[in-house]
Parts: structure tokens; sequence; C-alpha cells
């Protein structure tokens, strides 16, 4: 009875954590955008001609059209296309997109494909390379293996700026893999990491309290 009773408590532990990583997710994947559209934009204006800039930005645009009217799929292959053309930081930002709106359209699957032909490619930022790492494993919890996650996240090293994300994501797999002890200790090294951005520790902090507080 009292091994029934602590399997019990540890799996409702387990579903606060998850449901309280759910309600921070879309806070952090936001912010992760948001500076993603800012390294982009950097990379459109450095150095490139005019009339290309221009031509790209309108297939961009009408890209962005077809995601707003609804047609994920078709968004998903117009951006596709121009990733595959020489519009400079256009195309890099065309590859996230894709994948962005294949996730829309349901197909997990070809979105993490996307993020792994992206993390893979030796001729990108390393900063592009570690957020696809970062998006393929945050967008396939519920598609891959615990350890298909960590194998993508362990790529992105101590000195990259998804580092911090990375090690969130990380304990979240040991969670979802029933790894209640070891994500405790994961989450409790990034809650007492003073190099860790404020809301990183405040909702790793969140999550050890509904496990249960932190590993003593």
């Amino acid at each position: 009875m009292a091994n029934f009773i602590e399997e019990v408590d540890e799996e409702v532990r387990r579903d606060r954590a998850e449901k309280l990583w759910k309600r921070w997710s879309p806070v952090a994947i936001g912010a992760v955008v948001l500076l993603l559209a800012g390294v982009a934009g950097h990379q459109v204006w450095k150095g490139w001609e005019a009339d290309k800039a221009a031509a790209a930005g309108a297939r961009f645009s009408a890209a962005l059209g077809l995601a707003q009217a609804g047609k994920p799929a078709e968004a998903a292959t117009a951006f596709a296309d121009l990733s595959q053309a020489d519009a400079g930081g256009y195309a890099v930002l065309a590859r996230f997109q894709q994948a962005a709106n294949l996730i829309e359209a349901k197909d997990i699957t070809g979105a993490i494909a996307v993020y792994d032909a992206m993390a893979g490619d030796a001729k990108l930022d390393a900063r592009f390379r570690d957020l696809a790492r970062y998006l393929a494993a945050f967008h396939g919890m519920e598609q891959l293996t615990s350890d298909q996650i960590k194998q993508r996240l362990a790529n992105i090293g101590s000195g990259s700026a998804w580092y911090g994300n990375a090690r969130e994501l990380s304990a979240v797999a040991e969670l979802k893999a029933g790894n209640v002890d070891e994500a405790r200790r994961q989450l409790t090294a990034l809650a007492d990491d003073p190099l860790v951005a404020t809301g990183l520790r405040g909702r790793a902090t969140e999550l050890l309290a509904a496990l249960g507080g932190p590993v003593q």
C-alpha cells in the first residue's frame, strides 16, 4: 500500500510539472522566435543588393500571406522554394518558417526533418544550427524518444545562446520518460545557476516545486 501511494503521489507531481511546462513553453518559444527574427533581419541588411532583397522580400511576404490565409501546407511549400533561392538572410528565415508552417499543418515529422537538416548544415551560423536543434527537440516531445530528444540537445554547447533552454528541455524530457529524480537534479542545477536567465531559473523553480522540491 505504501508503494502504491508513493507511485500515485509521484504521478500527480509529474502531471503538475508537465502542466506547468505547457503553460510556460509558449513564452519560451515566443522569445526564441523574436530573437530569431532580429538576427535574421540583421543578416538581410548585411551587404546585400537592393534588387535581390526586394525580390526575396516580396516572395517572403507572399508566403506569409498564404500562412495568414489559413493555408499552412501551401505556405510551407513556398517557403521551401524560397529557402533554395539566392535569397540571403531571407533563405535562412524561410527554412524556419517552412518548419513552422509544417507544424501548423500537423506535419511534425516533416518539420523535424527540416530542423535536423538545418542543424547539420555547416554553412549556417552556429546560432541558427543550435536553434534548429532546440526546436526539433521542442516540437518532437510527443514523437521522439527521450534519447532522441537528449541527443539533439546534447549538441548545444555551453557557449550557445540556447544552452539554458536546452537544459530546461532536457529536464522535461527526463520527466516525460518517467525519470523524475534525474529531472529534479537537472532542474535544481538550472535553478541554482546564476548565469542562467532569470525567466529560465523561475520556470525551473516552479517545476521543482511541482515535483516536490529541489534535490538536497
